[in-house]
């Protein structure tokens, strides 16, 4: 996650770097989901994933460079082949025009200021490159399960999380000059049914949405 190191939720993170990754082998058809979901849109090289975390979508995706401010989360995301570097989405330390293909997995809702993050998104991407950018909207029923965990501090890892409602979520993206192309979504059953293994579906229905949004 990119938090800003002004956040807490950066120290959280560093703090416990391995029980933060444990969570994909504890909610594996989840992780396995999301990730079928993300395979969807390849990576065109080169790619930057903004929110590395410890690597455990960067890895299977053959992303090339992962940022993030926690050392402990990035010495794991080496471990699994990325070349990694530390730095904050307000701030990412590139060239303009470095990628052609940006992610960022759920870490819009981690950072300080959403807005800067994608601007920074924008800036570093090729003319005409990709950003593809996943989130579990407030809006959803997971989005809702998520808030309500977070009201009864439930989960150290969402206590500091802000969830974006699909438009405001849009929103942001047109402002910061990208156009969105595609949107796909997994997570279609409850939070408390047992999970089971799905195929991706188009649109926005699922409570993991992936957008695909070009650089104008």
């Amino acid at each position: 996650m990119c938090a800003g190191e002004d956040r807490v939720t950066f120290k959280v993170f560093d703090e416990r770097a391995k029980e933060y990754d444990s969570w994909f082998d504890k909610h594996d058809i989840i992780y396995e989901n999301e990730l079928t979901l993300i395979k969807q849109f390849p990576c065109e090289s080169p790619c930057l994933e903004i929110g590395v975390g410890t690597g455990r979508f960067a890895a299977p995706l053959r992303i090339e460079v992962g940022v993030d401010p926690s050392l402990q989360e990035l010495s794991i995301a080496a471990s699994r082949g990325i070349e990694v570097v530390r730095g904050v989405a307000e701030h990412l330390p590139f060239r303009d025009g470095s990628f052609l293909t940006s992610y960022m997995v759920v870490t819009i809702c981690f950072v300080t200021d959403p807005i800067e993050s994608l601007n920074e998104a924008t800036r570093v991407l090729k003319k005409g490159g990709r950003l593809v950018i996943c989130v579990v909207p407030r809006d959803s029923e997971w989005g809702e399960f998520y808030e309500e965990r977070k009201r009864k501090g439930e989960s150290i890892f969402y206590r500091d999380a802000i969830f974006y409602t699909k438009k405001q979520l849009k929103d942001m993206l047109g402002g910061s000059g990208f156009k969105i192309e595609r949107a796909a979504s997994v997570l279609h059953f409850h939070p408390w049914e047992k999970a089971y293994v799905e195929e991706p579906s188009e649109g926005e229905n699922g409570s993991f949405v992936c957008y695909e949004a070009r650089k104008s």
